[in-house]
């Protein structure tokens, strides 16, 4: 496959929910979700690329009234 790249479009409501997923499942024993630590390297290539991509308080501000 090489070093050919994939892009995901998201809305930003998307975004800040899979956001908000990963982080949960990051803060878990991510060896009892995922079992294979090479599917490791892209959850959290893409968790830090959705925390770059939003805003800080994107969430509180997708909460809170």
């Amino acid at each position: 496959m090489g070093d050919s790249q994939v892009t995901i479009k998201l809305t930003s409501d998307e975004a800040l929910v899979l956001s908000d997923w990963l982080e949960k499942l990051q803060m878990t024993d991510l060896s009892r979700v995922v079992d294979d630590p090479a599917v490791w390297a892209p959850i959290h290539r893409i968790a830090g690329t959705l925390d770059k991509s939003l805003p800080g308080d994107a969430f509180w501000m997708a909460i809170t009234p």
